[in-house]
C-alpha cells in the first residue's frame, strides 16, 4: 500500500491531469459524491419571490403556506469503459524516450531503470509498466473530455447526449431546462436590424429572476463574439462607458477560455469570455467545438452555482493481476474532476496483459434556473 501511495502522483501529479476543462470549472465535487451505487439522487428546489403576509387581524391566526415545491430526482451515471490488449511483442519495439539503442532513460516513475543486461525479467516488466501506466493516462484524459463535454452541454441545452463508439446515441438525459431560458432570436447577430444587446440583458433578466441570482459571466461562441464586436450599440457603449466597465482587456487565458473584460448590458455587468476548445469523437479525427460557435451563455458565478459531477460505482469481481497489483492504483479520483477505476490482467494463452478503465460520471446541474443560452442563429 506504501507503494500505491508512491505511484499514485504519477497518475494526479501529471500537469495535463491538473488541468480542468474551461466548463468543468463551473461543476464541483465532494467526497460524497463519489458513489458506489448504481444510481445518484439529487433534490431540486427551484427558487420563489413571495413575500411574507400582513395579517389584518392577529387573531385571526397564521395563513396555511405551503414550502417550495422540490422535486426528488434519481439518475443513472452513463457508463464509459476503454481497453487495450498490449502483446508482449510490443515490448520489442522502440518506446517513447528511449536512446537508440533501445535501453530506456528512466521508468514511469521517472528512475533510471536497470538495464537488460542488469534484470532479464526486471527490463521487460519496466517496459511492460511504461507502457500500461501510458496507456491507462490516455484513458483517464479521454474521461476528463467526455465530463468536459457533458458539462458543456448542460450549459447549453439543460440536457446531456453521449454516442457510442459508432456515433449513435447510448445516453440522453434531459434535466428540464425552461424554454424561456434558451431563446433564440427575433434577428440573426450580424444581420441588419439584429440586437445582441437586447437579447442579452433579457435573458439576465429572466435568469435573475427565475433563478434570484445576479448573472455576471456572459460566455460567447466564436462567431457570436464577432458579431457583438460588430454591433454598433456594443461599439458606443465599450466608447461612452466613462468606468472602464466596458473595455476590453488584454485576453486571459483560462483553461481553453479567453477573457476580454466587462461590459454592461441594462443593470447586469457580465464578464465576457470567449471559448474556442474542441474534442474528436472516437474513430474520427474532425475537430468538434464544445461550445457552439453561435451560443452566448448567461450564468450566475460558479460559487452561485450547484452544479455537481456525480459518479456511480463499477462493480469489480477479479481485482488487478500480478505483477501490477502493486504498481497499479485501483482507484483513481481526481480532485474536482473524474474517479477511474483502473484494471490490468493477463491472457497467458495470447501472451497479452489487457490494460482497462472504467468511469461512471454524470454532470448534473442542480441550479437549473441560473444560467440560459441564447442561440443567435435561430432563424
Amino acid at each position: 500500500m506504501d507503494f500505491l501511495k508512491k505511484v499514485l502522483p504519477v497518475y494526479t501529479d501529471d500537469t495535463r491531469m491538473q488541468q480542468k476543462g474551461f466548463f468543468t470549472n463551473f461543476f464541483h465535487t465532494r467526497p460524497e459524491y463519489y458513489t458506489n451505487a448504481e444510481y445518484v439522487e439529487v433534490d431540486v428546489k427551484r427558487g420563489s419571490r413571495k413575500i411574507a403576509p400582513t395579517l389584518r387581524d392577529w387573531r385571526t391566526g397564521a395563513p396555511v403556506v405551503m414550502p417550495n415545491s422540490w422535486k426528488e430526482n434519481k439518475f443513472k451515471p452513463p457508463y464509459s469503459a476503454m481497453k487495450d490488449p498490449i502483446d508482449l511483442s510490443e515490448l520489442m519495439q522502440r518506446q517513447f524516450g528511449e536512446t537508440d539503442d533501445g535501453e530506456p532513460l528512466s521508468d514511469y516513475l521517472g528512475r533510471q531503470v536497470m538495464t537488460r543486461s542488469s534484470n532479464e525479467i526486471g527490463f521487460w516488466f519496466g517496459r511492460l509498466s511504461n507502457i500500461v501506466t501510458g496507456v491507462l493516462k490516455d484513458y483517464h484524459e479521454m474521461f476528463k473530455r467526455t465530463m468536459e463535454l457533458q458539462c458543456a452541454q448542460v450549459m447549453q441545452t439543460g440536457a446531456v447526449t453521449l454516442k457510442d463508439e459508432e456515433g449513435n446515441t447510448s445516453f440522453s438525459l434531459d434535466f428540464g431546462m425552461k424554454a424561456s431560458h434558451k431563446p433564440g432570436v427575433a434577428i440573426n447577430w450580424g444581420a441588419s436590424g439584429a440586437t445582441p444587446m437586447d437579447d442579452i440583458e433579457s435573458l439576465c433578466n429572466v435568469v435573475a429572476n427565475d433563478g434570484q441570482c445576479q448573472p455576471e459571466i456572459l460566455i460567447l461562441g466564436n462567431t457570436a463574439w464577432k458579431h457583438l464586436l460588430a454591433d454598433s450599440t456594443f461599439q458606443a457603449r465599450v466608447k461612452k462607458d466613462s468606468l472602464g466597465l466596458g473595455s476590453v482587456v488584454p485576453s486571459l487565458r483560462k483553461d481553453g477560455g479567453i477573457y476580454h473584460g466587462t461590459c454592461d448590458f441594462g443593470t447586469h455587468v457580465l464578464e465576457i469570455w470567449t471559448y474556442g476548445g474542441t474534442y474528436q469523437n472516437l474513430g474520427s479525427s474532425a475537430d468538434v467545438p464544445y461550445l457552439d460557435e453561435n451560443a452566448a451563455i448567461v450564468t450566475a458565478r460558479p460559487e452561485a452555482l450547484d452544479f455537481r459531477l456525480v459518479f456511480g460505482g463499477v462493480p469489480r469481481v477479479h481485482g488487478m493481476d500480478e505483477p501490477f497489483r502493486e504498481v497499479v492504483p485501483a482507484t483513481v479520483v481526481y480532485p474536482g474532476s473524474v474517479k477511474v477505476y483502473n484494471r490490468v490482467w493477463e491472457d497467458k494463452e495470447k501472451d497479452t496483459y489487457t490494460a482497462e478503465s472504467k468511469m461512471r460520471g454524470l454532470a448534473v446541474p442542480v441550479s437549473i434556473d441560473r444560467f440560459g443560452c441564447i442561440d443567435t442563429h435561430s432563424n
